[in-house]
């Protein structure tokens, strides 16, 4: 069923992309609003999910996070349409608006603040906003619909602490994509303190952090890629594909390749700049 078209400035408002009517009509008249390259008039009408671009400030998303989700998706192969998803460190919402954008279809925003999720995706029926509850939350294990495909952004937390709380929430089934922040899964004193890791370490990081997730009941990494957005400070950031598989024995991908990869493309990234 295609989606109900709407005004354009009805959409425009509506997404939060300008604060009021003046400053997007002000973004019309210089023609800085495209859809799938096309540019759009102040007389239009346009589908109510469209992700629409305003020139000069490229951010389709609520946040920088969906444009991280974006390129392990792609990479992964992996599909959020018709899914149920948990979005956990959801903050402003980028991960949440990158799933809902690919087709989700109901994705439960989870955040230990409050009032973080952007205006438009808290009025968006297909989200589930769960701010002040930690992914430990008991709640969290009575989901209904019981999502299958879970995003992970978590801060001070490291993912081997992580997945084993999202295994639990998905009853062992499904599939986890996990934004790895290294500095959170280094074993390293003067690297937390500074925030500077050597160039040498991100690959045996990666390695034993996959081997680590392994070893977990049920759990099977099966692919990892780079985040194609860095960090705060332009730190490297990577996903890894984990997938759940309950009481199955399930093969275990050689991911070298991936890794060597994954970690030449990050060190050849610039540092991320918001846009605008």
């Amino acid at each position: 069923m295609k989606a109900k078209k709407i005004p354009l400035m009805d959409k425009l408002l509506g997404d939060g992309l300008f604060e009021n009517e003046k400053a997007a009509s002000a973004a019309l008249l210089e023609g800085n609003i495209y859809l799938d390259g096309i540019r759009l008039r102040g007389s239009m009408k346009v589908p109510a999910d469209a992700v629409i671009t305003v020139r000069g400030r490229e951010m389709p998303y609520a946040g920088k996070g969906g444009l991280k989700l974006e390129g392990a998706l792609k990479d992964f192969g992996l599909s959020p349409a018709g899914r149920v998803c948990i979005d956990a460190g959801a903050s402003t919402g980028g991960f949440t608006d990158c799933l809902l954008h690919f087709g989700a279809e109901r994705v439960y925003a989870v955040d230990v603040g409050w009032g973080q999720l952007v205006g438009r995706l808290r009025q968006d029926a297909r989200v589930v906003n769960c701010e002040k509850t930690n992914i430990s939350d008991e709640s969290l294990l009575s989901l209904s619909p019981r999502p299958d495909l879970g995003t992970v952004d978590v801060s001070y937390l490291s993912l081997r602490k992580a997945v084993p709380y999202f295994s639990r929430i998905l009853h062992g089934r499904g599939d986890l994509v996990c934004l790895v922040k290294p500095l959170f899964e280094i074993d390293d004193a003067e690297s937390r303190r500074t925030g500077v890791i050597a160039p040498d370490r991100y690959a045996p990081l990666l390695r034993q952090l996959v081997s680590d997730l392994n070893e977990m009941p049920g759990a099977v990494c099966v692919n990892v890629t780079h985040s194609p957005v860095t960090g705060n400070a332009g730190t490297r950031e990577f996903f890894i594909h984990v997938r759940l598989k309950g009481e199955e024995d399930g093969a275990y991908p050689d991911l070298e390749e991936k890794i060597l990869l994954a970690d030449s493309r990050a060190a050849a990234l610039e540092a991320y700049k918001k846009p605008g």
